[in-house]
């Protein structure tokens, strides 16, 4: 924590897009786009810059694919009529409007969401199994 009890930063400007890619500091996201070769890349056209690099067409493409904001309501899309979000009050890996906006979307688009901001829980996904199961029973019925 520093002064004022404001926790620090889990991670530095740019939070995904690492401007070390391609080092042992380089961030997971940077593995995650990267290619079949198992090399960490670039993902954003900011912190390319940075390095002198530009993003291929393939990075591109990955990072569409990767994105499901993307596909929601695209009209070419099938996309599951049913959602059961849950995301920690207290989770500081996710900021809050990531699942918001997915589930704003997915409700936009006429989908039955069942969202929560799961009280005083963290960055864990074990948020309330047995309500999980009681939905999944309620929407198969």
């Amino acid at each position: 924590m520093k002064g004022n009890n404001i926790p620090e930063a889990l991670k530095g400007v740019p939070a995904f897009d690492s401007k070390i890619e391609g080092v042992n500091n380089a961030s997971g996201e940077n593995e995650e786009f990267g290619d079949w070769t198992g090399g960490s890349v670039n993902f954003t056209d900011f912190t390319a810059q940075k390095n002198n690099a530009t993003i291929s067409d393939a990075i591109r493409q990955n990072v569409r694919l990767m994105n499901p904001m993307t596909f929601i309501g695209d009209g070419k899309t099938t996309v599951a009529p049913h959602w059961y979000i849950r995301h920690g009050a207290r989770d500081r890996d996710t900021a809050f409007p990531v699942p918001v906006n997915f589930a704003t979307k997915l409700q936009n688009a006429g989908k039955d969401v069942n969202f929560l901001l799961a009280w005083n829980r963290p960055h864990s996904g074990d948020y309330a199994l047995d309500e999980l199961f009681l939905w999944i029973a309620e929407i198969t019925k």
